[in-house]
């Protein structure tokens, strides 16, 4: 799914807006479990910054600044300034920045996982816990509890993450063959279907990214938010994919530039220019394993916005968990698949692994989920770990004892620039970039 679309910015900005308020539909959304709406809060009377200049022109001056870090700077620089950012963070969202050199942390909040008897459910990284304390409540939160509906149950299915958007396929029950696609931003809960007519506010513009195979051919639809419609189909030219290796297609990566998207399709990838329609196949890089294919494979992007494969380094038969390191190799100017890095992740895992499973990339925080299961075949123990990309520090998220994947169809959480600026009204909001 493409990066947002932003709008041009008005000189005049809104006197009221809160990225931190909850949707009209009194929603409960991440962000309404913070202490309070920054917008809202009285002016102290310390929050004097000693200018002269109103709200309004600061946020005009705020708006003009490309870099994420440098705003995220001027809200730390007095009371004042700290409130105006989190507090219009929709506002200020609307322009265009500049793509951060390195990868930003605290965007990370979890990940979803799918539930048989239930809406997907979420399971929150420690960081997030302490930002948004409403996600440690009991039971822990689902899609379901962001609308109430009935909109999203056992047969939801996450098909994509990006940018603080859902993508879930909504069909009921197993016969049911028309597809049915719902966006949604969990932090707000804000949500909408592939049939809604009426735009979204600013800044929540999306496009979706469709494409599939017809008789011949592969076929190219896309849905634009602030149209509400889908465009009408195109073909694709250049290299094709099979029908059954077309099914098989996943992780999902946008290019920084906008102009090119990235599938993996079992041993190579899909790569679509999205202004001339054209396609072209890549094969993977060898597994760790030395196979031309590997289940245990994500692609995603670098630091510098490079794409790169996500892969283990060879594992011994007997697996070894002092062993165990996730392999990273990346694309540069002078050919595919050129620099390899190697980050032992073996020290964080318990000694009895006996298999490993990459499940997700976080492009924009440069968080890797991946789960080990550990045991004999009278006990089996499934746990979930975040590799951190910009630390190289794995975190345990969460374990599961008994047979069965419980963390099925896992989806990395990412909130968008929004939210992000919006919690930076929390005492210990993120500051680190």
């Amino acid at each position: 799914m493409p990066p947002a679309r932003r709008p041009r910015v008005s000189s005049r900005p809104p006197s009221t807006s809160s990225a931190a308020a909850a949707d009209g539909r009194g929603g409960r959304g991440w962000l309404s479990t913070l202490r309070g709406d920054p917008a809202k809060r009285p002016r102290r009377a310390d929050d004097d910054d000693g200018t002269p200049l109103s709200d309004e022109v600061l946020l005009v001056i705020f708006a003009g600044v490309h870099n994420l870090a440098d705003l995220v700077r001027c809200s730390a620089t007095c009371r004042r300034w700290h409130r105006l950012v989190s507090a219009e963070a929709a506002f200020l969202c609307r322009t265009p920045r500049l793509v951060p050199a390195r990868f930003i942390a605290p965007l990370a909040l979890g990940f979803f996982h799918h539930q048989a008897d239930a809406a997907p459910g979420f399971v929150a990284m420690a960081s997030a816990s302490r930002r948004f304390p409403g996600l440690l409540r009991n039971p822990p939160p689902s899609l379901g509890a962001l609308v109430d509906n009935g909109l999203f149950d056992g047969s939801s299915r996450i098909v994509a993450a990006r940018n603080g958007l859902l993508v879930v396929d909504i069909r009921h029950g197993k016969h049911n063959g028309a597809l049915k696609l719902c966006v949604c931003n969990p932090m707000t809960a804000e949500d909408r279907d592939d049939k809604a007519t009426d735009p979204p506010p600013p800044p929540s513009y999306f496009r979706l990214v469709m494409v599939y195979t017809r008789r011949g051919f592969t076929a190219f639809r896309s849905y634009s938010s602030d149209q509400g419609s889908w465009s009408e189909e195109a073909k694709m030219t250049g290299s094709r994919l099979g029908k059954k290796q077309m099914g098989l297609t996943h992780s999902g990566v946008v290019s920084r530039d906008r102009k090119r998207v990235y599938w993996m399709a079992k041993n190579v990838v899909l790569v679509l220019s999205l202004n001339h329609l054209q396609s072209a196949l890549v094969f993977m890089p060898r597994s760790g394993n030395g196979k031309i294919f590997d289940k245990n494979s994500l692609l995603g992007l670098s630091q510098k916005g490079l794409l790169c494969a996500v892969q283990f380094d060879p594992l011994p038969a007997r697996m070894k968990a002092d062993r165990i390191s996730i392999r990273i190799t990346t694309c540069t100017d002078r050919r595919w698949w050129d620099e390899i890095e190697s980050i032992q992740v073996g020290q964080s895992l318990p000694a009895d692994v006996i298999s490993l499973k990459l499940r997700w990339f976080c492009g924009k925080s440069g968080f890797v989920f991946f789960t080990a299961v550990t045991g004999d075949s009278g006990h089996r123990r499934s746990l979930v770990y975040a590799l951190s990309l910009n630390t190289r520090a794995v975190e345990k998220l969460g374990s599961h004892d008994g047979e069965g994947d419980l963390w099925e169809g896992l989806h990395g959480y990412e909130m968008d620039q929004v939210a992000y600026l919006a919690s930076l009204a929390e005492p210990d909001g993120p500051k680190d970039m």
